[in-house]
């Protein structure tokens, strides 16, 4: 009964994020952490994309093994370890309900395995788990298992190492540390950063003096990419500009902004950047591929005592928003004295001078879906 009944939650926790996987009525889970921790769908279509047709393919840590069944889909084969023997056993039975011929499932701990096999591959994958009994962990070294000691020993074993991680890890000093050189890849909805993805090929950069970014892939799920170089980003030239009523203002998608790239997001869409440390855009046509939500300008506002006095008479339900501002969105709207909702957005911005701005604006839809 308890069984039949952790079934249901996680199917009904993860309806969303695993749609195809879920078409399989046998597919079980081993624990409610399980389910919680694991990728999507959409996301693992998306690290699949990295490795190539009939590539041997290693996963680390299998966990729930939605990685490793999209790896299947392309990989002439995928060898998957997993510690846990609850966990293990659930993803034995699951890879037989799924009909996955080309996955075997080993139980134990992945490095000393790697370690006592003297096996190499085109790709290495590997998910060091970010939450345990201590809470949340972020930084690579607090993971488990710790990638940073034992890179040689994975770059040893493959062509291209992609290594899964948090998305609040800072990407300059995640290189440092990591003693790397790799392309950057930062994957998400369009209303949350999911991970950041460190990709590395033929070893290339490993433990030199200056290990660096090597390019960045911005993924939102079902939008365009976004992707460029430090070189392109370094030689970009920004142009700015105040909002305007009847222009528009745009929003990069949480990947994007956390991927950087705001000086060549201006030039190459033609869209004027707030300020050097605001990231929102304004214009007055629409791009049609910007990668982001636009939202339609009803009237710019001085962030002044006149403006706040007055604001909740003309938007007593508004939307509140911050970027680059001194107050928080909940400090914002309580100074306003508004109740959050509705079809409008207020965000306490920064211009191009350094003055504080109200961009009252009605809500948009993604860039290149506009009715």
């Amino acid at each position: 009964m308890m069984h039949h009944i952790l079934q249901l939650e996680c199917r009904s926790k993860t309806a969303s994020k695993l749609p195809e996987t879920l078409r399989c009525e046998n597919f079980s889970f081993p624990s409610l952490a399980v389910a919680e921790m694991a990728t999507s769908d959409a996301i693992a279509r998306l690290h699949t994309d990295l490795i190539a047709a009939g590539s041997n393919v290693l996963d680390m840590t299998f966990g729930l093994g939605i990685d490793a069944f999209h790896f299947a889909s392309k990989a002439a084969h995928v060898t998957a370890l997993e510690y846990n023997h609850d966990t293990y056993t659930t993803g034995k039975a699951n890879i037989q309900a799924l009909g996955i011929q080309n996955l075997s499932l080993i139980e134990g701990d992945s490095i000393s395995w790697l370690k006592d096999n003297n096996r190499c591959f085109e790709i290495i994958f590997i998910d060091p788990a970010r939450r345990d009994n201590a809470g949340r962990h972020f930084a690579l070294k607090d993971c488990q298992p710790d990638i940073i000691p034992i890179m040689p020993l994975l770059l040893s074993r493959c062509r291209r190492l992609i290594v899964k991680a948090s998305p609040m890890l800072d990407i300059k000093k995640t290189i440092e540390e990591s003693g790397i050189s790799c392309d950057i890849m930062t994957i998400g909805t369009v209303k949350e950063c999911k991970e950041l993805v460190l990709v590395i090929d033929n070893h290339e950069g490993y433990a030199e003096n200056q290990p660096s970014r090597l390019s960045t892939s911005c993924l939102t799920v079902g939008q365009e990419p976004f992707r460029f170089t430090p070189e392109e980003e370094l030689q970009a030239v920004p142009a700015y500009a105040l909002p305007e009523k009847g222009g528009f203002l745009l929003e990069p998608y949480p990947a994007v902004m956390k991927g950087g790239g705001m000086k060549l997001l201006s030039a190459r869409y033609d869209v004027d950047r707030l300020h050097p440390n605001t990231n929102l855009f304004t214009t007055r046509s629409l791009p049609t591929s910007f990668p982001g939500e636009y939202f339609s300008i009803l009237e710019v506002l001085p962030f002044d005592k006149k403006t706040v006095k007055r604001f909740s008479a003309n938007y007593p339900h508004i939307n509140v928003a911050v970027r680059n501002f001194p107050l928080s969105a909940p400090q914002l709207a309580a100074k306003l004295k508004i109740r959050e909702g509705g079809n409008c957005m207020a965000f306490g911005t920064t211009g191009p001078d350094g003055q504080k701005l109200l961009v009252v604006t009605s809500m948009g839809l993604p860039c290149g879906q506009k009715n």
